[in-house]
């Protein structure tokens, strides 16, 4: 057996299981048929193949038959797998449809493993789990923290696209170019979505994704890499991308960005929270809600019927706005602030200066008749002028009727 959970190159299982003698591959398959007949709901095909592939790889940690399993075995495969590179979650899974796998194959597992429960025993989940409650949704700051954590353009493309469309993960890693209409109305994008899930086609609108997707759309021509997906695999222009990658990318960026281990899915549920939230306060309609989600709403009847449209003005009037700015506009920005803080500091030397000129000009002033050379030199400039009218508000009465008068002579003297 393997000392630790070891990864896996694309197509290295598959090659594996060529490798593998019939009577192993006919256990797989009967066992995979098995469990489609007991699943329900039944299983999809994605589920299926996460256990094949899972089941497999751990045959391959094995390295024997399963048949030739033993207690020891047993119980450093779970030492493996709970210290592999797995999520909680998909550790979870794992355990569970090896002491399935085990059951299937051994038909006196309850005496062979008497204590399998124990010795495969799942790992408690507390407060990282994937229970949904008001501790793990993301709010406004959490995905602005992971926009701004996040560099490439492909993932926050793909974060801000999965958040603002409510998208289902699956229906993101599918989405093609062909599905997006840029800029409808303004900075608003349409995507056309097909939910594998319901077997329903639904219109999603879009607007802070507009800046980072049309960015995609740009690095991905420019470096000859665009192809039928948006966001499609490393290998294979023409493939979407794998959920392991997005699922690996995501635990990582929420775990050193927000101290926990996310998953893509909570995404949805929090986007959904959100609307949910401003149908309840009459904000929106709640059909407008059903539709932006995809939801099934089985009382359509009592809504009022939905268009287009109404989803926009939604997106416009009540969905937020992100702090964090385009690089091209952040250089801007602060090359703008840059010269702002240039004018500043010579705007402050040069009212130093004035001011002290000023208060020379002020004390040789009592030496002039009508103080006409101070009047003169203020004359030059308004903040001199500025600051000249201060200081003539602080004369005693006569001094500031000569001064005023100097003022007057010089004016009728242009």
């Amino acid at each position: 057996m393997l000392k630790t959970y070891p990864e896996f190159k694309k197509g290295e299982i598959e090659e594996f299981y060529k490798s593998l003698p019939k009577k192993e591959k006919d256990i797989f398959e009967d066992y995979l048929t098995y469990r489609k007949a007991r699943a329900q709901p039944s299983l999809s095909i994605e589920k299926i193949k996460d256990i094949k592939r899972y089941m497999l790889q751990l045959r391959y940690i094995l390295e024997k038959d399963f048949k030739s399993t033993g207690l020891k075995d047993l119980r450093g495969l779970s030492a493996i797998i709970k210290s592999g590179r797995l999520s909680d979650y998909s550790k979870n899974e794992v355990l569970t449809d090896l002491k399935n796998l085990i059951r299937f194959i051994f038909s006196d597992w309850s005496v062979k493993f008497s204590s399998l429960d124990d010795d495969l025993r799942l790992i408690r989940i507390t407060t990282n789990g994937r229970k949904i409650n008001s501790k793990n949704i993301y709010k406004k700051e959490d995905i602005e923290k992971l926009m701004k954590y996040e560099t490439k353009i492909f993932w926050k493309a793909f974060l801000i696209t999965q958040f603002e469309g409510g998208l289902r993960t699956k229906e993101v890693r599918l989405l093609k170019w062909e599905d997006i209409n840029f800029n409808v109305e303004g900075d608003l994008s349409e995507l056309h979505i097909y939910a594998t899930k319901t077997k329903e086609a639904r219109v999603v609108f879009v607007k802070e994704a507009t800046f980072y997707l049309n960015r995609l759309e740009e690095e991905q021509e420019t470096s000859n890499q665009k192809g039928t997906y948006v966001f499609h695999s490393s290998r294979d222009k023409n493939k979407s991308i794998d959920k392991r990658n997005i699922s690996v990318w995501f635990r990582n960026l929420t775990k050193k960005t927000l101290g926990r281990e996310g998953w893509n899915y909570l995404l949805r549920h929090s986007r959904a929270t959100e609307l949910y939230r401003l149908a309840k306060e009459n904000k929106i309609a709640k059909d407008t809600v059903l539709k932006f989600m995809g939801h099934a709403d089985d009382m359509s009847e009592i809504y009022t019927h939905l268009v287009d449209s109404e989803v926009k003005t939604m997106l416009k009037a009540h969905v937020y706005r992100f702090k964090e700015l385009p690089e091209e506009k952040k250089h801007e920005i602060e090359k703008e602030l840059n010269e702002l803080k240039k004018e500043s500091v010579t705007q402050q030397n040069e009212i130093t200066k004035v001011s002290s000129e000023v208060k020379e000009l002020w004390g040789m002033a009592g030496k002039i008749r009508h103080v006409k050379w101070l009047v003169e030199a203020a004359d030059k400039s308004e903040i001199i002028q500025s600051e000249f009218e201060k200081y003539i508000d602080r004369l005693p009465p006569e001094e500031r009727r000569l001064a005023q008068e100097a003022q007057e002579t010089l004016k009728r003297a242009k």
